[in-house]
């Protein structure tokens, strides 16, 4: 079976990306990071609705990993540079998910980047996240495409309605983030913490759905 591990934000993006890999016959495991303003799991409750929505498209029963990112942003935020928080956020997600690739049997990463949408999908912030990739390989089906064909893509396959509603946000957003990050920044920054303890801890704390 081929497998993909797709992150999965709850926005409009993401579920596109997938939707783009469930269509080339690939089967998805989805990761998403929770954090703890969503009190009334309106975040939650989204993800797994999209997810839902999803499995329309496959013949395959979907798993969802949820994780608490709380405790891993409140580390970043109290040891790093406050405008390095997205960039750290983005490596400690791409990191997570390759642990779970490795855990999956598959070496494919998914993602719903579009070149410059935030500030952790600049050329240079996306450059920064090479490094860590080692024998894992990101796919970016959305990369040069553009925002409204994105939306006209969630209305023709029924994700719309839910992907465009709001739901609880991260709280963790510097007010200056960086947006050309260098590869000596990062590293430097990394030192302050361990990020292989931060990613065992949360994949071992994950909460993990059959859809």
């Amino acid at each position: 079976m081929k497998k993909f591990v797709s992150l999965l934000s709850g926005g409009l993006d993401s579920p596109i990306a997938a939707y783009l890999m469930i269509k080339k016959k690939y089967n998805p495991i989805f990761l998403s990071f929770l954090t703890s303003d969503d009190l009334e799991h309106s975040m939650k409750e989204k993800i797994i609705k999209i997810v839902n929505l999803l499995t329309q498209f496959t013949e395959d029963q979907i798993k969802l990993y949820l994780i608490n990112h709380d405790p891993n942003l409140e580390v970043i935020k109290s040891r790093c540079e406050r405008k390095l928080t997205c960039v750290l956020c983005k490596r400690m997600m791409i990191r997570t998910a390759m642990k779970i690739c490795k855990n999956e049997n598959t070496n494919l990463i998914v993602t719903g980047d579009i070149l410059g949408e935030q500030a952790s999908q600049t050329l240079d912030n996306l450059f920064s996240y090479n490094n860590i990739l080692n024998d894992y390989i990101i796919l970016r089906p959305l990369i040069g495409w553009d925002k409204i064909d994105v939306i006209k893509l969630n209305e023709k396959i029924g994700l719309y309605e839910t992907t465009s509603k709001s739901s609880a946000g991260c709280q963790f957003n510097p007010q200056y983030p960086e947006t050309h990050a260098k590869p000596n920044q990062v590293h430097d920054a990394e030192l302050n913490f361990n990020p292989q303890n931060i990613i065992d801890n949360s994949i071992r704390s994950a909460e993990i759905l059959y859809i």
